[in-house]
């Protein structure tokens, strides 16, 4: 899919956080009805749980559009309209989605509340446009648009807290798939409940935002409400990926994470795992850690980033790599070959070769993730704030060494070993 960094992508999790605004959008539904009515779109007047659906996504869209009011730099709104979204039987799909999703867009646009910037198609098996709408000036005869009152949204917990995707399909997606429910489900679920509780209440603040919002790279907009986080499984596996998503946090760049989040009014520190994947691989071969960095493959520093991106393509690679990996060749003299690297690094690291190109990196990210989930919970035993990114922790600087050492006992209870490496970055001063 084409991504562009002016587009917000739609979050059907948003609702009417104050009285005034649901007021606004229940107005705002009742015209779309009456609209209805009048041109006779419907041969039978909607029932009640019709309306209730049909309400649900003009609220939604109405506080998308809210916020993307917000945002200084005029983005577009993205949206769905394929069917085999809309109506993806994966026992995940959201209520907002369906034929009132579809109906609810028409009807704004038809009154001219909403003007369609372009439809969706697709370039490629690989490529698809996404659909863009945007507010009219007319909107904000409805919606509280001039100036666009954000702090009157808020986002409910993702009813799917975990979410088992399928192997990428022939277009390179991996779907969310149906799951039957277990002991081992509702242990997860409850897992990212209790996180998910804990971090509402937190006292977590982004700076800078009296003048307006931004976007994350992810598309989605950087507010301190968006904390509530799911889990992610992959391939059809529960033993593979369960890294956490959801977190305003994880869009951020890393030197906005530092400028721009306060939790409990301190600056935040960061607090990591160093070479966390390699290392794991080390201990799955029962092979003593190496000395040094492991990503020093040349042993004078140069191409670390390349090598690093090399050697975890070769831990999730399930057979042979044949193309370099995105963004990696350029830290290579000009002319290497990927068979020759390769080689290098297998030289380099023969104790865990042998475990480059069968798919193990999923199986590492699943330890990871139960390393990750521990520490969160952990230290909000403790009324510590942590905030997950991948291999890391963001806590206020006063909790880094307690964040360390929780990092520390935490490898070492998973892996049996204490050859975990943990560092802290503060803020630049």
């Amino acid at each position: 899919m084409t991504q562009s960094p002016n587009i917000m992508w739609f979050d059907p999790l948003l609702r009417a956080k104050t009285t005034e605004l649901a007021h606004s959008v229940q107005c705002l539904r009742d015209a779309l009805l009456l609209h209805e009515t009048d041109i006779g779109a419907r041969k039978r007047a909607r029932k009640e749980a019709d309306k209730t659906k049909f309400g649900l996504a003009i609220e939604a869209l109405a506080c998308n559009l809210i916020l993307l009011s917000a945002i200084g730099s005029g983005p577009k709104l993205a949206v769905p309209r394929s069917h085999g979204f809309l109506w993806r039987g994966n026992g995940n799909a959201n209520p907002v989605y369906g034929q009132h999703f579809l109906s609810a867009m028409d009807g704004l646009a038809f009154l001219g509340l909403i003007e369609e910037e372009q439809r969706g198609y697709r370039l490629s098996d690989k490529m698809r446009v996404p659909s863009l709408i945007r507010p009219s000036t007319a909107l904000a005869q409805h919606l509280p648009l001039a100036p666009p009152d954000w702090r009157s949204v808020m986002q409910i917990d993702d009813p799917a807290l975990i979410i088992l995707k399928e192997g990428k399909d022939d277009d390179g997606r991996a779907h969310a798939m149906a799951f039957r429910e277990s002991a081992k489900t509702r242990q997860f679920s409850g897992q990212m409940r209790r996180i998910n509780e804990f971090l509402r209440s937190a006292d977590i603040e982004v700076t800078g935002q009296n003048t307006g919002l931004s976007l994350g790279r992810d598309g989605q907009v950087i507010a301190p409400y968006r904390r509530s986080l799911r889990r992610i499984f992959n391939n059809a596996d529960w033993k593979q990926g369960g890294r956490l998503a959801g977190g305003f946090w994880m869009g951020m760049a890393r030197t906005e994470r530092f400028e721009r989040i306060r939790i409990q009014g301190e600056r935040i520190a960061d607090v990591d795992y160093r070479q966390l994947f390699p290392r794991l691989a080390y201990v799955r071969a029962g092979k003593p850690q190496p000395e040094g960095d492991i990503y020093d493959v040349a042993g004078d520093g140069s191409g670390r980033d390349g090598w690093k991106t090399l050697m975890n393509a070769l831990l999730f690679s399930d057979g042979p790599l044949r193309n370099w990996p995105d963004r990696t060749l350029q830290h290579f003299p000009s002319g290497t070959k990927l068979r020759d690297a390769i080689k290098m690094l297998a030289a380099r690291h023969a104790p865990i070769a042998d475990l480059f190109g069968v798919g193990l990196g999923f199986q590492l990210m699943r330890i990871e993730s139960d390393m990750l989930i521990g520490v969160v919970t952990y230290l909000a035993s403790l009324g510590v704030t942590a905030l997950p990114l991948h291999d890391a922790v963001l806590v206020a600087e006063s909790k880094a060494y307690v964040a360390k050492d929780a990092m520390q006992a935490a490898f070492s209870m998973a892996t049996g070993s204490s050859c975990a490496i943990v560092s802290i970055e503060f803020c630049p001063k």
